[in-house]
């Protein structure tokens, strides 16, 4: 393959994992305001507690498909602080969102795979929250850190349209600037975005 579908497939693959495995934070009760009852329902249906248990496997998979894609990037930027810098942000982000995923999950893995009682409504609601608070605060606000570094990397170098470095900044301000969930969805369209724009050839070193 060459280097620009590389990126296109990392990307595409990232945005639909990420896309269904962002689900999660809708499935496992604890994200918002919630009752007993919302607990009961949830920890009372298998059915429910194993879609949870696949949609962080799939959100564990998109964390990892990030990593490509951001890999692939780096790959064809120039390599200064800006560039490292995107790239580590990137992964400190991409493994939060799996932390996170795994956090919210734990209690739902304990009443999958032991005899063990329930945990608790405080315990589960606790770990829902930190869980949830790993995803936004340091995987998504991490991630829309370093698409505002890329977007601005590319620009520097002339890779991308000028539309698109400039949507990249605007789209990250927009998630960092939330405290709820819902505009994470900015994030997998930007890398359709991206993935389908690809990356121009970079000039020659003199």
């Amino acid at each position: 393959m060459t280097s620009n579908t590389q990126l296109r497939v990392a990307a595409l693959l990232a945005a639909v994992l990420f896309s269904i495995g962002y689900l999660v934070v809708l499935v496992i009760p604890g994200g918002g305001e919630v009752t007993a009852k919302d607990f009961a329902d949830y920890y009372d249906s298998v059915g429910r507690k194993r879609v949870a248990l696949v949609l962080t496997f799939v959100l564990i998979a998109a964390a990892w498909a990030l990593v490509w894609f951001f890999a692939e990037v780096k790959a064809r930027l120039a390599d200064d602080a800006l560039s490292r810098a995107a790239f580590s942000v990137s992964l400190l982000g991409s493994g939060a969102l799996a932390v996170g995923a795994a956090i919210m999950l734990a209690p739902t893995g304990v009443a999958l795979n032991s005899d063990a009682d329930f945990v608790g409504v405080p315990i589960a609601h606790t770990l829902a929250q930190a869980g949830l608070g790993v995803m936004m605060f340091v995987g998504m606000w991490s991630l829309a850190l370093a698409m505002a570094l890329v977007s601005a990397s590319t620009h520097r170098q002339a890779l991308v349209p000028r539309w698109l470095s400039i949507g990249g900044v605007v789209a990250s301000i927009l998630m960092i600037g939330s405290v709820i969930w819902i505009p994470g969805y900015i994030f997998p369209i930007w890398l359709v975005v991206f993935g389908l724009v690809g990356l121009r050839e970079r000039a020659p070193e003199r």
